[in-house]
């Protein structure tokens, strides 16, 4: 999956507004729908990677979530503006470690960030296992030189 790449440091992973439904007792974003925006995000990059549903069934490897850590900063408001900004942070071709900041573009502020420790996975055996695919391989390093930052990013 091809994602829109905003700047070098990182790609758009989800982009939308804060949903009605979405709205709790506090009027504002319930919790819940974090999650389901950083999930979103972090299916993205997954796929980005290559690593899809396709992947998974032709090579019987997959990824398993090892942690996965959301900072609440600000409120989200019904109908505000939402785009999550991704990026690789790290991989040893077995772990990889990505980011994810949840930006309120009504109000030009970061509502959240998260980070997630993903692990590639061999099921016929169910431990961890190195990623060999070429095609993956080059997908992992491109995105974690084209990530390589030390800082935050900026809204």
């Amino acid at each position: 999956m091809e994602l829109e790449t905003a700047e070098p440091n990182y790609f758009i992973g989800y982009e939308g507004v804060v949903e009605p439904e979405w709205i709790d007792i506090n009027r504002h974003m319930n919790v819940e729908w974090y999650d389901y925006v950083f999930d979103a995000a972090e299916h993205n990059i997954i796929d980005t990677i290559g690593l899809t549903n396709d992947y998974i069934a032709a090579n019987g490897r997959t990824t398993y979530r090892l942690e996965k850590r959301i900072r609440y900063e600000k409120e989200l408001l019904e109908a505000e503006q939402l785009q999550v900004r991704s990026r690789l942070i790290f991989t040893d071709e077995r772990i990889f470690k990505h980011r994810h900041e949840l930006l309120n573009l009504t109000r030009n502020v970061r509502a959240a960030s998260a980070e997630f420790v993903s692990i590639h996975v061999d099921l016929s055996v169910r431990k961890s296992a190195r990623i060999v695919d070429p095609v993956i391989l080059e997908n992992l390093r491109r995105l974690a030189r084209a990530h390589a930052v030390d800082q935050e990013v900026s809204v």
